[in-house]
Parts: structure tokens; C-alpha cells; sequence
């Protein structure tokens, strides 16, 4: 998958349809010419903007559209209501629908997919592709005409409930012929997030891998020493679950086998300990040093500089590898700016990034728009966020704005000449502070 615009209305703390852009101005038509979308398409898109301007709020809807293809069909239909996370300032937009459009290339071919989305499900549902040299309508479904067609050339039919998408059905049928599209939708997609509890997730998840065999110990140790942190060796440890846990888990998976049974199922019958074998995986680290032996330092030992590499320079590697699309929230975070250059560096170097992988990333760092950055960021591959007085999130292009050949982007950028900064009041907290009397 090779993203070419996301497009977004009403979540969060975005009310206004927004758009961002990954297209190069030189695409004028619905495909390239030359058939070369990756000369088509930047590598990476950086969203700048002040603290609480709707930055991740940008991501979340990213997240949303992926997660609703992905679950929408399975887990999700266990809710009572539909998942939604609208506008919730005004209250016109927090009962309006919500809408998300990816324009994205599959196999070489352009398609366009998007649904509309309320509190009683999906309203309106379409998959556009450009076979040829014009737009062909693949899906289209509109609740209010009580309508779901699809073109005569798929010869099929996908039934649905109101709560789940097609495309989201059409993944767990793998002789669908919208399962290839759905899955690389969801297998080309994953974002990297700055809360703690995420990062955890992670590195527990970069531990299973490892026992799984998709990555391995020299990766995460080439990774480190990429990061030159000192880390000269990385282990699993395996830790097994408690007996009382385990007899937890079974009584809890019994409940619910029996919630799911008929009246003329048989009993279930006990889960083996072989079934119930369950280990939690830590990662450990043995560091560089002049001891014999150096001692095995655990996740908790170590620096948050090493877990953020980690959780971000993983999935990097990951989608450098197999392709897709990637998000991290504030990748600046306890990230030095020369090793967030390698990063981007990585994505922007075609003769490394030669799965077409794409990167969007939001930050605070003023450093990557700055002379001294090695990676040059094309006005078309900035973007910033800014806030309306009513809450409303805007999102702005560098390009939208008069070309300063010899300006510096990021002093103009901190000074507010583009928007995307906090309006401060230190006054207050000098107040705040004096008020506490002597």
C-alpha cells in the first residue's frame, strides 16, 4: 500500500474535513505516466504544531479508519454502540456523522475507499478504483437508499450488519475478491505512540517476535548500536505464569464457552497444562563495560532514551522492510535529533526504503526544518496543526504559504509565522507563583 491522501471529518478535535497530502505536485492525473508511484509519492510527512492543537487527534483518525477495517466486523459488534470518536465542542457535530477517505495504490492501481459513520453505524460506504484511465465504482453502499451494490466484474455479494463495513467483512473471507485490498489495509498499516503503556506493549511484543523468529537478536542489537547506547547483547527472559493465574484463565475461558454454547453442546473439557502453558517475556540487556561479567540489566534498568529507540526504530524496521505505512506520535521523544535523522534519513533514502515504506510523524522538534538538518523536508511534506478559539483543529501546509528561498523555516516556524504554536502567558505563571505569598 502507498498512501496518497487521508482524509478526515469530524473526530476529535478535528469538525472541519481536513486533508493530508502525500501526493507530489507533479502528479496532474489519476496516475503517473511512467507507472512509477513511488516518484509520485514522499516518503514522509512531519505534522508540527504546539501542545493540545490536535497533532495526535490527526493520528487517532488515521488509527480509527484502520482499526474499523480491521474490527468493525468482529470484536466491535460485541458493543452496544457503534465506536466513534466525534467532535464534542459543538453540539451540532458531536451527532453528526463522521467521515474518513483513504486514496491509496494497491498492486499498481489507484483506489479510493471511504465510509461515513454515526451513532447507529455505517451510513455510506464506497471503494473507487482507476483501472484504466478513469474512475471505476467497485462498492456502494448508502443506508438511507437501503442500498450495497458492487461492480458486475467481482460477481459477488458481501452481507453485512449495520455495524461492520465491508471491507471489513470482506477480510474474513479470504475468496472475496475485496479480501487482497482489505488485508493490505490493515497488514500495511501500524502506528507508534509516545503513552508509556503503549511502549510496554511494544517492547513485550518485540520480545514475542523474537521467540517467533520475525526479528531477530541481531537486528535489536544492530538497532542499539545504531543508537550507540552501549547495549552490547539482548535476551528473553520467561517467566511463567502463576498456578493460581492459570486457574484463573481457565475458569474464565470455560464462562465463556459456556456463554457461547447451545443447549446440546457437550462440556468442555479441562484445558491441559500444555494448553494453558503461558510465559510473560522480558527483554534484558547486557551493556558494554569493564567487569568479567557484566550483569543482565531488565527494561526497568534501563533509560527511557533506549525504550523509545526501540519502540519506534522496530516497527521502523519492520516497514522498511515488508512496506506500508507508518505513524508515530512525537518521535521526537527522548530521541536525540541526529538519531531521528537516521530515521528519517532511512525512509527518505530510496536505495534503503526500496519497499516504497511511508512515514508520517508528528514532533515539536523545530530541528528537522532547520539548515543544520540533513534530511531536507520539501514544503509539500510539512504540515502543521493550530486550534481555533472554539477548539476546532486546523491543519495547514508549509507549501500554502509565500516562498522564502533563503528563509529559515524553523526560526519562522517558532516565531508563529506558520501557525502551529502555543500562545503562552508566562505572566500567569509568574502570577500563580506570587500568589502563594511569602
Amino acid at each position: 500500500m502507498i498512501l496518497l491522501s487521508f482524509t478526515v471529518r469530524n473526530h476529535g478535535s478535528i469538525r472541519d474535513e481536513i486533508t493530508i497530502d502525500l501526493a507530489r505536485p507533479s502528479l496532474r492525473t489519476l496516475q503517473p505516466r511512467d507507472g512509477d508511484w513511488n516518484a509520485a509519492t514522499y516518503p514522509i510527512a512531519g505534522i508540527f504544531g504546539g501542545n493540545a492543537t490536535g497533532k495526535s487527534a490527526v493520528l487517532d483518525a488515521f488509527r480509527y479508519a484502520f482499526a474499523a477495517i480491521d474490527l468493525s466486523a468482529t470484536t466491535w459488534q460485541a458493543s452496544k454502540s457503534m465506536h466513534r470518536a466525534p467532535f464534542r465542542l459543538d453540539g451540532t457535530a458531536r451527532t453528526a456523522s463522521s467521515t474518513y477517505e483513504l486514496d491509496f495504490v494497491h498492486e499498481g492501481r489507484r483506489h479510493l475507499y471511504g465510509f461515513e459513520v454515526d451513532h447507529d453505524g455505517i451510513g455510506r460506504e464506497w471503494l473507487r478504483d482507476v483501472p484504466t484511465s478513469r474512475w471505476r465504482t467497485v462498492l456502494d453502499r448508502d443506508r438511507e437508499a437501503g442500498t450495497l451494490t458492487f461492480h458486475p466484474s467481482l460477481r459477488t455479494k458481501i452481507e453485512v450488519t449495520g455495524r461492520e463495513l465491508v471491507l471489513s467483512r470482506a477480510l474474513l473471507l479470504p475468496g472475496s475478491p475485496l479480501h487482497s485490498v482489505a488485508n493490505a489495509l490493515v497488514t500495511g498499516f501500524d502506528c507508534v505512540l509516545v503513552k508509556d503503556s503503549h511502549r510496554e506493549a511494544r517492547l513485550s511484543n518485540i520480545a514475542d517476535l523474537l521467540a517467533e523468529g520475525s526479528i531477530t537478536f541481531a537486528d535489536l542489537e544492530a538497532l542499539l548500536q545504531v543508537a550507540d547506547i552501549g547495549v552490547v547483547q539482548v535476551g528473553i527472559e520467561e517467566t511463567e505464569i502463576p498456578d493460581h493465574i492459570r486457574r484463573v484463565l481457565n475458569r474464565i475461558r470455560h464462562e465463556l464457552r459456556d456463554e457461547d454454547a447451545k443447549p446440546d453442546d457437550e462440556e468442555p473439557n479441562d484445558l491441559d497444562d500444555d494448553q494453558l502453558a503461558q510465559v510473560v517475556r522480558h527483554l534484558v540487556f547486557t551493556h558494554r563495560g569493564t567487569a568479567d561479567e557484566c550483569p543482565a540489566f531488565s527494561i526497568q534498568d534501563e533509560s527511557d532514551g533506549t525504550i523509545a529507540w526501540l519502540a519506534v526504530a522496530v516497527p521502523a524496521l519492520e516497514a522498511l522492510r515488508k512496506g506500508g505505512l507508518l505513524l508515530v506520535d512525537e518521535i521526537d521523544a527522548s530521541l536525540h535529533p541526529h538519531l531521528l535523522e537516521v530515521l528519517l534519513g532511512a525512509f527518505a533514502d530510496p536505495s534503503v526504503n526500496s519497499r516504497q515504506a511511508q512515514l508520517i510523524f508528528t514532533s515539536h522538534e523545530s530541528y528537522v526544518l532547520s539548515p543544520l538538518s540533513e534530511v531536507k523536508l520539501e514544503p509539500e511534506q510539512v504540515w502543521f496543526t493550530d486550534k481555533t478559539y472554539e477548539g476546532v483543529t486546523e491543519l495547514t501546509c508549509l507549501a500554502d504559504f509565500p516562498k522564502h528561498p533563503d528563509a529559515n523555516v524553523a526560526r519562522r516556524y517558532l516565531t508563529g509565522r506558520y501557525g502551529g504554536t502555543p500562545r503562552l502567558s508566562p505572566s500567569a505563571l509568574a502570577a500563580l507563583v506570587d500568589s502563594a505569598g511569602p
